[in-house]
Protein backbone atom coordinates (compact mmCIF):
# COMPACT_ATOMS: atom_id res chain seq x y z
CA UNK A 1 0.00 0.00 0.00
CA UNK A 2 1.67 3.60 -1.26
CA UNK A 3 0.34 6.31 -0.82
CA UNK A 4 1.77 9.61 -3.34
CA UNK A 5 1.60 12.58 -2.40
CA UNK A 6 1.83 15.77 -4.50
CA UNK A 7 4.33 17.83 -2.62
CA UNK A 8 7.75 16.22 -1.68
CA UNK A 9 9.87 18.99 0.29
CA UNK A 10 8.87 18.36 3.20
CA UNK A 11 6.63 21.73 3.39
CA UNK A 12 3.22 21.79 4.28
CA UNK A 13 1.03 23.95 1.70
CA UNK A 14 -0.24 26.97 2.09
CA UNK A 15 -3.48 25.34 1.84
CA UNK A 16 -3.33 23.58 4.68
CA UNK A 17 -4.64 24.50 8.38
CA UNK A 18 -2.09 24.87 10.48
CA UNK A 19 -3.19 22.45 13.09
CA UNK A 20 -2.16 19.54 9.46
CA UNK A 21 0.77 17.96 9.43
CA UNK A 22 2.58 16.64 5.90
CA UNK A 23 1.39 13.31 4.91
CA UNK A 24 3.28 10.59 5.29
CA UNK A 25 4.59 9.03 2.01
CA UNK A 26 3.51 5.47 2.63
CA UNK A 27 0.83 3.66 4.89
CA UNK A 28 2.04 -0.13 5.87
CA UNK A 29 -0.95 -2.76 4.46
CA UNK A 30 -1.14 -3.10 8.33
CA UNK A 31 -2.23 0.07 8.72
CA UNK A 32 -1.74 2.69 11.56
CA UNK A 33 -3.01 5.23 13.51
CA UNK A 34 -3.01 8.75 12.04
CA UNK A 35 -4.43 12.17 13.19
CA UNK A 36 -4.96 15.90 12.43
CA UNK A 37 -2.83 14.63 8.79
CA UNK A 38 -4.12 15.59 5.56
CA UNK A 39 -3.87 13.33 2.31
CA UNK A 40 -4.10 15.18 -1.35
CA UNK A 41 -3.77 13.53 -4.72
CA UNK A 42 -2.83 10.25 -3.45
CA UNK A 43 -3.56 6.72 -5.01
CA UNK A 44 -4.59 3.93 -2.93
CA UNK A 45 -5.03 0.81 -4.20
CA UNK A 46 -4.93 -3.02 -2.91
CA UNK A 47 -5.91 -3.99 1.15
CA UNK A 48 -5.56 -1.60 3.96
CA UNK A 49 -6.15 -3.32 7.57
CA UNK A 50 -7.30 -1.87 10.41
CA UNK A 51 -5.56 1.53 9.73
CA UNK A 52 -7.07 4.56 12.32
CA UNK A 53 -7.72 8.02 10.83
CA UNK A 54 -9.11 10.99 13.38
CA UNK A 55 -9.87 14.63 12.17
CA UNK A 56 -8.13 14.07 8.63
CA UNK A 57 -8.57 15.37 5.36
CA UNK A 58 -8.50 13.29 2.44
CA UNK A 59 -8.50 15.32 -0.78
CA UNK A 60 -8.64 14.73 -4.76
CA UNK A 61 -7.46 11.22 -3.80
CA UNK A 62 -8.05 8.31 -5.75
CA UNK A 63 -9.23 5.22 -4.16
CA UNK A 64 -11.25 3.35 -6.21
CA UNK A 65 -11.52 -0.42 -5.34
CA UNK A 66 -9.59 -0.25 -2.10
CA UNK A 67 -10.57 -2.55 0.20
CA UNK A 68 -10.70 -0.74 3.45
CA UNK A 69 -10.67 -3.51 5.80
CA UNK A 70 -11.32 -3.48 9.82
CA UNK A 71 -10.31 0.42 9.72
CA UNK A 72 -11.70 3.27 11.69
CA UNK A 73 -12.80 6.93 10.31
CA UNK A 74 -13.58 9.27 12.49
CA UNK A 75 -14.03 13.37 12.29
CA UNK A 76 -12.60 12.80 8.95
CA UNK A 77 -13.24 14.99 5.47
CA UNK A 78 -13.39 13.40 1.46
CA UNK A 79 -13.14 15.96 -0.47
CA UNK A 80 -13.25 15.78 -4.39
CA UNK A 81 -12.39 11.99 -3.85
CA UNK A 82 -12.98 9.32 -6.05
CA UNK A 83 -14.72 5.83 -3.88
CA UNK A 84 -16.11 4.02 -6.52
CA UNK A 85 -16.16 0.27 -5.79
CA UNK A 86 -14.50 0.32 -2.23
CA UNK A 87 -14.87 -2.37 0.24
CA UNK A 88 -16.04 -1.45 3.37
CA UNK A 89 -15.99 -4.38 5.59
CA UNK A 90 -15.68 -3.92 8.98
CA UNK A 91 -14.93 -0.37 8.64
CA UNK A 92 -16.68 1.72 11.25
CA UNK A 93 -17.16 5.52 10.25
CA UNK A 94 -18.11 8.40 12.84
CA UNK A 95 -18.65 11.65 11.93
CA UNK A 96 -17.04 11.45 8.23
CA UNK A 97 -18.27 13.98 5.15
CA UNK A 98 -17.80 13.31 1.84
CA UNK A 99 -18.31 16.12 -0.54
CA UNK A 100 -17.94 16.23 -4.42
CA UNK A 101 -16.69 12.70 -4.14
CA UNK A 102 -17.34 9.52 -6.72
CA UNK A 103 -18.95 6.88 -4.73
CA UNK A 104 -20.14 4.25 -6.96
CA UNK A 105 -21.01 1.17 -5.98
CA UNK A 106 -20.39 0.76 -2.42
CA UNK A 107 -22.28 -1.74 -0.35
CA UNK A 108 -22.62 0.58 3.33
CA UNK A 109 -24.03 -2.65 4.91
CA UNK A 110 -20.70 -4.40 5.21
CA UNK A 111 -19.64 -1.52 7.29
CA UNK A 112 -19.24 -1.87 10.98
CA UNK A 113 -22.74 -0.44 12.21
CA UNK A 114 -24.92 -0.91 15.04
CA UNK A 115 -27.72 1.01 16.85
CA UNK A 116 -25.05 1.79 19.51
CA UNK A 117 -22.32 3.15 16.92
CA UNK A 118 -24.62 3.73 13.58
CA UNK A 119 -23.28 4.58 10.34
CA UNK A 120 -22.19 8.31 10.57
CA UNK A 121 -21.79 9.43 6.74
CA UNK A 122 -23.46 12.36 5.50
CA UNK A 123 -22.74 12.80 1.64
CA UNK A 124 -22.66 16.33 -0.66
CA UNK A 125 -22.82 17.02 -3.64
CA UNK A 126 -21.54 13.18 -5.08
CA UNK A 127 -22.36 10.88 -7.20
CA UNK A 128 -23.40 6.99 -5.10
CA UNK A 129 -25.15 5.45 -8.40
CA UNK A 130 -25.72 1.88 -7.69
CA UNK A 131 -25.07 2.15 -4.00
CA UNK A 132 -27.20 -0.11 -1.66
CA UNK A 133 -27.88 0.85 2.06
CA UNK A 134 -29.37 -2.03 3.74
CA UNK A 135 -30.51 -2.19 7.59
CA UNK A 136 -28.60 0.87 8.38
CA UNK A 137 -29.11 3.22 11.26
CA UNK A 138 -28.92 6.53 8.71
CA UNK A 139 -31.25 9.01 11.19
CA UNK A 140 -30.32 12.60 10.47
CA UNK A 141 -27.93 11.62 7.56
CA UNK A 142 -27.53 14.20 4.77
CA UNK A 143 -27.90 12.97 1.29
CA UNK A 144 -27.89 16.49 0.11
CA UNK A 145 -27.40 17.57 -3.81
CA UNK A 146 -26.63 14.14 -4.97
CA UNK A 147 -27.13 11.79 -7.73
CA UNK A 148 -28.09 8.38 -6.25
CA UNK A 149 -29.52 6.54 -9.63
CA UNK A 150 -30.71 2.93 -9.07
CA UNK A 151 -29.93 3.12 -5.34
CA UNK A 152 -30.87 0.97 -2.70
CA UNK A 153 -32.55 1.72 0.67
CA UNK A 154 -34.25 -1.49 2.09
CA UNK A 155 -35.06 -1.80 5.90
CA UNK A 156 -33.13 1.36 6.93
CA UNK A 157 -34.24 4.33 9.34
CA UNK A 158 -34.00 7.50 7.50
CA UNK A 159 -35.95 9.27 9.66
CA UNK A 160 -35.56 13.15 9.56
CA UNK A 161 -32.86 12.20 6.84
CA UNK A 162 -32.32 14.80 4.01
CA UNK A 163 -32.41 14.20 0.43
CA UNK A 164 -32.47 18.16 -1.16
CA UNK A 165 -31.68 18.49 -4.23
CA UNK A 166 -30.95 15.06 -5.02
CA UNK A 167 -31.97 13.28 -7.81
CA UNK A 168 -32.93 9.63 -6.91
CA UNK A 169 -33.98 8.16 -10.46
CA UNK A 170 -34.46 4.78 -10.40
CA UNK A 171 -33.61 4.27 -6.74
CA UNK A 172 -35.63 2.00 -4.48
CA UNK A 173 -36.74 2.37 -0.99
CA UNK A 174 -37.85 -0.81 0.74
CA UNK A 175 -39.47 -1.44 4.27
CA UNK A 176 -37.66 1.76 5.33
CA UNK A 177 -38.59 4.66 8.09
CA UNK A 178 -39.03 8.05 6.17
CA UNK A 179 -40.91 10.09 9.01
CA UNK A 180 -39.76 13.39 8.98
CA UNK A 181 -37.39 12.86 5.96
CA UNK A 182 -36.86 16.13 3.66
CA UNK A 183 -37.60 15.07 -0.09
CA UNK A 184 -38.33 18.81 -1.00
CA UNK A 185 -36.27 19.76 -3.91
CA UNK A 186 -35.86 16.10 -4.53
CA UNK A 187 -36.19 14.98 -8.03
CA UNK A 188 -37.48 12.05 -9.71
CA UNK A 189 -38.12 9.67 -6.92
CA UNK A 190 -40.74 7.03 -7.07
CA UNK A 191 -41.37 5.24 -3.13
CA UNK A 192 -44.12 2.81 -2.51
CA UNK A 193 -45.47 4.20 0.11
CA UNK A 194 -47.16 0.85 1.16
CA UNK A 195 -43.95 -0.72 1.78
CA UNK A 196 -42.79 2.42 3.68
CA UNK A 197 -43.98 4.19 6.81
CA UNK A 198 -44.22 8.11 5.43
CA UNK A 199 -45.80 9.87 7.75
CA UNK A 200 -44.38 12.91 8.41
CA UNK A 201 -42.51 12.80 5.09
CA UNK A 202 -41.70 16.47 3.55
CA UNK A 203 -42.19 16.72 -0.46
CA UNK A 204 -43.11 19.18 -2.71
CA UNK A 205 -45.11 19.38 -5.83
CA UNK A 206 -44.52 18.21 -8.38
CA UNK A 207 -41.91 15.46 -7.57
CA UNK A 208 -44.86 14.38 -5.05
CA UNK A 209 -46.62 12.29 -7.43
CA UNK A 210 -44.04 9.95 -7.08
CA UNK A 211 -46.18 9.16 -3.90
CA UNK A 212 -49.26 8.80 -6.18
CA UNK A 213 -47.66 6.63 -8.47
CA UNK A 214 -46.44 3.85 -5.73
CA UNK A 215 -50.29 3.41 -4.58
CA UNK A 216 -51.03 2.86 -8.23
CA UNK A 217 -52.77 6.11 -8.91
CA UNK A 218 -52.29 7.34 -12.26
CA UNK A 219 -50.99 10.33 -12.29
CA UNK A 220 -50.79 13.09 -15.99
CA UNK A 221 -48.17 14.97 -16.34
CA UNK A 222 -48.06 17.93 -18.83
Amino acid sequence: MVLRRMWHDGARPAFAPWWYHVTHDSIPVSGGDYANERFVGLRLAGDLRGAAFRDCVFEECDLRELRLHGCELVDSDFLGCDLGLIDVLSSRFGGVTLETCHVVGVAWSRADASPLRPLEIDFKDSVLNFSSFIGLDLHKRRFEACTIHEGLFESCDLRDASFRHSDLTASQFRGCDLRGADLRTARHYAIVASDNRVEGLYVSAPEASGLLEGLGVVVERD
